[in-house]
């Protein structure tokens, strides 16, 4: 399962963050999923709270934002693909719709720690 490993490491980037910023608590994780990873997003949630069971990420909320796959072609056609095949651990071979090469995808196929939430902490001490 492909998706622990990836859990892992998206709670490392949060809590080494976390740190950074003197928090010792993490309130919520926002993770962004390209559709074209074909990872299931309900897997990957659950492996997250899994990883961070003992960390300081342990009571986070977990968001995850789908982001549609985006594709340009050579013959200057850019926007949406009509389908992605849901074949798991395939790289999708999106053709264009004007010219029928192969795309290049340009969003979608990302797998990212967006943003993390921590306590708000009081300066004035």
């Amino acid at each position: 399962m492909h998706e622990l490993s990836i859990a892992r490491s998206l709670v490392e980037q949060a809590v080494d963050a976390a740190a950074d910023h003197g928090a010792e608590r993490i309130d919520r994780l926002e993770l962004e999923i390209g559709e074209a990873t074909h990872l299931n997003p309900d897997q990957l949630t659950f492996c997250v709270e899994t990883v961070a069971a003992e960390t300081p990420a342990a009571e986070a909320d977990i968001a995850v934002t789908s982001v549609s796959p985006e594709g340009v072609c050579d013959c200057g056609w850019s926007g949406r693909p009509a389908e992605i095949q849901d074949l798991p651990m395939a790289v999708p071979d999106l053709r264009c719709p004007e010219c029928d090469s192969r795309l290049e995808l340009t969003a979608g196929t990302e797998c990212r720690l967006a943003r993390i939430s921590v306590p708000e902490t009081d300066d004035t001490t």
